[in-house]
């Protein structure tokens, strides 16, 4: 029962970040290759705080500063980089900000990472955790998809068909598209401002590119933009992730093994969905 505890944690845990997420890379079609980024210093920015003061307000009030400063930072780029300049770009802040990371050894601990997280009172068991960040995700569900069909929704699948035509009948893309990295923020907010107390630890490895091929691969096969479609590919792959444990492999073999099943799960969807993902232009 413990394992389907955990398994139903990890999924609430990750969908507020997934779905948040989904707006940007998803529906918005930005090539945005930094929400890793954002996680990891929110992550450690609200752990930090929460170390040093004690406070889970004051936490996740600095984890929530952090993650709107680096969205920023990452729309700030969008605005001045063509779709393929913003992906290499974004994966090299992400990169340059786990560098920081791994060698602030006084601040962070480098690659030991910070045992010890505190957990909030009623927080103490997996039940509780499963119930308290499922609340959360369901709530997030119900926002993502209501935040989906809205006017904001609609402009921003119209930028992503394509960003001059909205433009010309009044669609803001500077407002519209910090918006949706705004609502990213917020989503990573809430999971890493869980995730950590959940392991009782934050450590730089969960924070690696394995992680971010999950993100993609739970995005293009659950139909990017579907809010519906992302939360049950979240649910699906984070089972089949979860359930590698159990095949009788050499312990050091389970992360390649995982990785290689994402990108044959990613290499399927992307071209199952390759009219989604890459839809033609409508031609006057």
């Amino acid at each position: 029962m413990n394992f389907a505890w955990h398994i139903i944690t990890l999924i609430a845990i990750q969908m507020p970040a997934i779905l948040g997420y989904n707006f940007v890379f998803g529906k918005g079609k930005i090539f945005h290759f930094g929400p890793l980024g954002v996680s990891l210093i929110t992550a450690y920015a609200s752990v930090l705080t929460l170390v040093h003061t004690q406070s889970f307000v004051l936490s996740f009030v600095a984890g929530l500063c952090a993650a709107l400063l680096v969205s920023l930072l990452f729309a700030w780029l969008s605005f001045r980089l063509e779709a393929d300049g913003l992906g290499v770009i974004s994966l090299a802040v992400h990169l340059g900000l786990m560098a920081v990371v791994l060698n602030s050894n006084v601040l962070t601990r480098g690659a030991l990472g910070i045992p010890g997280v505190k957990r909030m009172a009623f927080l103490q068991s997996v039940s509780d955790f499963a119930i308290f960040s499922g609340v959360i995700a369901v709530i997030a569900i119900i926002a993502a998809y209501f935040l989906n069909r809205s006017a904001f929704g609609r402009r921003l699948s119209a930028l992503a068909e394509h960003n001059w035509y909205a433009e010309a009948v009044g669609v803001n893309r500077r407002h519209t598209h910090t918006w949706a990295f705004v609502i990213a923020a917020i989503g990573s907010t809430f999971s890493n401002f869980l995730f950590p107390q959940y392991l009782t630890l934050l450590h730089p490895s969960d924070y690696q590119f394995h992680s971010f091929v999950f993100y993609i691969m739970v995005i293009v096969a659950g139909n990017p933009g579907s809010v519906l479609g992302v939360a049950t590919s979240t649910a699906l792959l984070m089972i089949l992730k979860e359930s590698i444990r159990f095949i009788a492999l050499p312990a050091a073999m389970i992360g390649p093994v995982r990785l290689m099943l994402f990108g044959a799960v990613l290499f399927a969807a992307v071209c199952w969905r390759r009219d989604t993902l890459f839809p033609p232009k409508r031609e006057v």
